[in-house]
This record gives C-alpha cells, sequence and structure tokens, in this order.
C-alpha cells in the first residue's frame, strides 16, 4: 500500500491526458468555425455578385420611396405642387435615389432658401424647407430676403405691406441696408420707408408710409436725413405731419412743400419755411 501511495497519483497523470482532449476540441471547433466563416463569405460574395447585377430600375421596384415627407416653416410654398413635381424624380429607390437630381427639382421653386434631404427606412425621403424671408419687394416682379438676395416668387403685388426697392442690379445688398437704417433713424417719429429709388445715375428719393417724399440727389440719404431730423423738433409734430415733399439737395437748407387743406380734391400748395429770412429756400439755423 506504502509503494503503491508513492507512486504518482492518477490524478496527474488525467491530469497530462486532459489538455491533449481539449486540444483536439478546440482544433475541432476552429476549423468548422473556419468553414462556416468561409461558406459566409462565399454566400456574401454571390449575394454581392448578385447585387451588382440588380439595375437600379430593379432597385427602384424592390425598395420604392412611396413618401415625400415636407418639414419645415411652410408658408408660401405649395407644397402639392411640389410633391407632383418630385414624384418622376423618385425612380432610384431608396438605396440608388439620386439625391442631387431631387435638389435640382426642389430649388425650381423660387421660395426655397435651403434644402435638406434625408431617408427615413424603408420607403419615405424627408425634405426639410427654409423659405426665404421677404423683406422688401425689388421692382415689381422681384423680392428681397434678409441677405439682400433677390428671388422672384408669383405675385410680388400681393405683399403690398414691404417696402419698395428700385435700382441697379447688382446693388441689392447695399439698398436694403441703407433702407434699414434709414427706418433706424425715422423710427422716433413713428414713421418708416414706403419706397427706396436710387436712378442710374445715383440719385436718391424715398417716400415715407405718411406720404412724405424726401428727395437727397446724389447725396448720402443717411447723412442729408439726420440733418433734416436735427431740425424736425424745431418745427414741432404738427408741422411735420402737414409736410408734402422735402427737397434736401441745397448746401445749406432744404426746400418744403407742404400739404394743401385742399388736397383731397387734389391741388397742392407750395410753400417754404422761413428760416433766416430766406424765402425761396430753407436755410438750416
Amino acid at each position: 500500500m506504502a509503494n503503491i501511495r508513492n507512486q504518482p497519483r492518477a490524478g496527474v497523470v488525467r491530469h497530462h491526458a486532459k489538455p491533449t482532449r481539449r486540444k483536439g476540441i478546440n482544433l475541432a471547433n476552429a476549423i468548422k468555425g473556419v468553414l462556416q466563416m468561409g461558406l459566409l463569405l462565399g454566400a456574401a460574395a454571390l449575394a454581392w455578385m448578385g447585387w451588382e447585377r440588380v439595375s437600379a430600375q430593379d432597385m427602384g421596384l424592390l425598395f420604392p420611396i412611396k413618401y415625400v415627407r415636407v418639414a419645415g416653416e411652410i408658408e408660401n410654398l405649395d407644397v402639392a405642387q411640389m410633391q407632383n413635381i418630385l414624384a418622376p424624380t423618385l425612380s432610384g429607390g431608396y438605396f440608388n435615389q439620386d439625391l442631387g437630381e431631387v435638389e435640382r427639382a426642389i430649388r425650381s421653386f423660387p421660395w426655397i432658401d435651403q434644402v435638406k434631404l434625408s431617408r427615413i427606412w424603408p420607403d419615405t425621403l424627408e425634405v426639410d424647407i427654409t423659405e426665404h424671408k421677404a423683406v422688401a419687394r425689388w421692382g415689381d416682379r422681384a423680392m428681397l430676403n434678409v441677405r439682400g438676395e433677390r428671388f422672384s416668387p408669383d405675385a410680388v403685388e400681393t405683399f403690398a405691406d414691404l417696402p419698395v426697392i428700385y435700382g441697379p442690379l447688382g446693388m441689392e445688398s447695399f439698398l436694403l441696408d441703407t433702407l434699414n437704417t434709414l427706418n433706424d433713424r425715422l423710427a422716433p417719429l413713428g414713421v418708416k420707408v414706403a419706397t427706396l429709388d436710387m436712378s442710374k445715375r445715383r440719385a436718391w428719393i424715398v417716400k415715407l408710409d405718411n406720404g412724405l417724399e424726401l428727395h437727397f440727389g446724389r447725396q448720402d440719404p443717411i447723412k442729408l436725413l439726420a440733418r433734416f431730423l436735427s431740425l424736425v423738433p424745431k418745427l414741432g409734430e404738427d408741422v411735420f405731419a402737414q409736410l408734402k415733399r422735402v427737397d434736401l439737395r441745397y448746401p445749406n437748407g432744404f426746400a418744403l412743400v407742404w400739404k394743401s387743406p385742399d388736397e383731397i380734391s387734389g391741388e397742392e400748395e407750395n410753400a417754404v419755411l422761413q428760416l433766416n429770412g430766406k424765402t425761396k429756400q430753407a436755410v438750416e439755423n
């Protein structure tokens, strides 16, 4: 019994034999995994080859875009008309749809300022739209957005509450900035610009929403308006309300045309504010 106890334990022998069986099992599992991976890769390759052979038209039939969702604050855009225009462009399906073509179709609508397209699985195209914010009319057929960019929607005449700007092409942003500055200066009087007109010779005429016309000639309208407004308190609010036209082209003053008591019948009365004893020209005091 003692000799048996002193011999190596059976557990030790089993300890050396057990890893051998585990290695065999691990090797078999590894071979099985490699085979499975090979099958998967082969299936993926076949699927890719088949996918490549599918035409864009077939893909459109397999995964068609059925819905167009329009998002954003829409006030002037005809959404139904836009969806009808987009329908012929949505033939590529969910995966192969040419979004550039769709965006070009959307930008054909004049009210579009910015557009963002995104796909929503499995059959929807979302169109996120930002409209132009019209702040002024440009002549009789176009409008300006907040950046002074010109766009030409239909029915411009329906926006009669917006000021009108007339001027040379290419100066839209500058003229809009000038209009905004004039309005800031006129705000304390409770009036604002209704029409701003700069001729090709750079002569300015501004008409306010109370009917008063300001003629600046080719001089800086902002500086001349500041000079005139500095004298308005001397005239008084009642006198200011009676003015029909102010000609600020004179170097040392300005001439006035008053509203006539019979103006309703179309008559006008010309007058000149007398300052420093002048009668033909109103001279600054």
